[in-house]
C-alpha cells in the first residue's frame, strides 16, 4: 500500500474532503428549527438539502411520513460510507474499511435476534446499514432465511464466521446473542488493533483513539453485568472484556468485587474514564465546579443500587467522546481520524434525525425528544 502521510498529495485531498464534509452536516440551529416542525415539515426541509433532497423524490412514491425520514437517512448513511472508501486512498482506505466492518457485526445480530424472535423482516431491514464487508445482496439473502442456523452457514465466506459458528449450536438460547455479539467485538478489535503492528501510516493514531474507545466500551459492559439480576463469576468479567485498552482488565475485575464506596471511588478514579464522565457530567449540568471525586461518586450511587447509569449521562459521555475524536482529527489533520470524525458524526446526524421522527410520530414533547439528540 502507498504510504500516506503529509508528503502523499492523495492523503491530504482526502482528508480536507472529510473536514470540508463535516462543516455540511446539520448544526444546532438547524436541529432546533427542525423540531419545531411537523413530520411534513421535515420531510420538506430535508427535501431542499443537497444530501437529502434526491433520496426523498425516490422513495417518496414508497413511504410517508416518519417511515419515510427513516428510509432515507437510512439510505443516506450508507451512501455516505461508501462515499468514504471511494475518496479514501492506501492506507486510509484500509483503516476506513476496517472501521467501518463493525457495521457487519450489528447487520448480522439485528438478522439473528430477528431471526429468532420471528420479527418482521421489513423492521429487521430498516436496521441494516450495509456499511461493512457484507454487501446489500447478502444481507437480503440472510433475511430470507427462516433459522439462524442457514444464515450463519450463508456466512461461511465472512472473515468472523468461525467466531459464529463456535456458537451456533446455543444461536437462540437465552443469552447466547449477548455471548455471541460479544466475542464478535472481542476479534473485531483485536483485529483493528494488530494493524497497529503493520507499520501502515495512520495506525498510531486509530490505536490511541480504539483503545480510548475500548476503555469506555468495557465500563459500560461491567455495569451492565453488575447490574444482571444475578451475579458473575471472574471467569465471566474476562471473557466480557475486550482486552487492549488503556486501562487494564485487572481493574475491572477488581471494581467488580467492590462493595465499599471508598475503596469503590478510590480505585474508579484512577482509570481514564473518570475525566471524560467529569467532562460529561460538567457540561450537562452546567456546573464548571463538578469535580472527578463527584464523578466517582455519582457512578457509585448507580453502581451500589444495580442501576445503569442516567440515560443524559451517557449521551453526555458520548458527545465527550466525539468531541475527543475530532480534537485528535485536528491533532493529525492527515491521518485517518479526519475520516473517521466525519463518519462518526454523520452516523450520529442520521440517529438524531431518526430519533426526531420516531419522537414525533409517537407525540413526544421536543424536550423529551431532544434528550436523543448527540450533537
Amino acid at each position: 500500500m502507498a504510504p500516506c502521510g503529509v508528503i502523499s498529495p492523495s492523503c491530504i485531498y482526502a482528508c480536507t474532503r472529510f473536514r470540508v464534509r463535516r462543516t455540511t452536516l446539520l448544526p444546532r440551529e438547524e436541529y432546533l428549527r427542525i423540531m419545531r416542525m411537523s413530520i411534513p415539515g421535515v420531510v420538506a426541509h430535508l427535501g431542499r438539502r443537497e444530501d437529502y433532497g434526491q433520496d426523498i423524490m425516490d422513495l417518496a412514491h414508497d413511504f410517508s411520513g416518519a417511515q419515510l425520514i427513516e428510509e432515507v437517512v437510512n439510505r443516506n448513511l450508507a451512501q455516505s460510507f461508501r462515499h468514504a472508501m471511494a475518496i479514501a486512498t492506501g492506507d486510509l482506505q484500509t483503516l476506513t474499511g476496517e472501521y467501518l466492518n463493525r457495521w457487519d457485526i450489528a447487520n448480522v445480530m439485528a438478522i439473528l435476534r430477528g431471526t429468532a424472535h420471528d420479527i418482521p423482516r421489513r423492521q429487521i431491514r430498516d436496521l441494516l446499514v450495509p456499511a461493512g464487508e457484507i454487501d446489500s445482496a447478502l444481507l437480503d439473502r440472510l433475511l430470507d432465511f427462516t433459522t439462524c442456523g442457514e444464515a450463519i452457514e450463508a456466512l461461511q465466506g465472512w472473515r468472523l464466521y468461525p467466531v459464529l459458528a463456535e456458537y451456533y449450536r446455543v444461536c437462540g438460547e437465552p443469552g447466547a446473542f449477548a455471548r455471541i455479539e460479544n466475542e464478535l467485538y472481542r476479534q473485531y478489535y483485536a483485529d483493528l488493533l494488530d494493524l497497529g503492528t503493520s507499520g501502515c501510516s495512520g495506525c498510531r493514531e486509530l490505536i490511541a483513539y480504539l483503545r480510548f474507545e475500548i476503555d469506555i466500551t468495557n465500563m459500560r459492559n461491567l455495569i451492565r453485568l453488575h447490574c444482571a439480576e444475578e451475579a458473575c463469576d471472574i471467569a465471566v468479567i474476562e471473557r466480557t472484556m475486550i482486552p487492549g485498552g488503556r486501562i487494564p482488565i485487572g481493574i475491572f475485575r477488581h471494581l467488580y468485587g467492590i462493595d465499599t464506596e471508598g475503596e469503590f471511588v478510590s480505585v474508579f478514579l484512577e482509570t481514564d474514564i473518570v475525566p471524560v464522565l467529569t467532562q460529561a457530567v460538567r457540561e450537562l449540568r452546567q456546573d464548571p465546579d463538578f469535580s472527578s471525586v463527584d464523578a466517582a461518586e455519582l457512578v457509585w450511587q448507580r453502581w451500589h443500587q444495580r442501576r445503569r447509569p442516567v440515560h443524559e449521562v451517557e449521551m453526555a459521555v458520548t458527545r465527550v467522546r466525539l468531541h475527543q475524536l475530532e480534537s485528535l482529527s485536528r491533532r493529525h489533520p492527515f491521518s485517518v481520524l479526519p475520516v473517521l470524525a466525519y463518519l462518526e458524526r454523520k452516523k450520529y446526524e442520521v440517529f438524531n434525525l431518526r430519533a426526531i421522527a420516531r419522537g414525533k410520530a409517537f407525540g413526544l414533547p421536543p424536550e423529551r425528544i431532544w434528550q436523543y439528540i448527540v450533537l
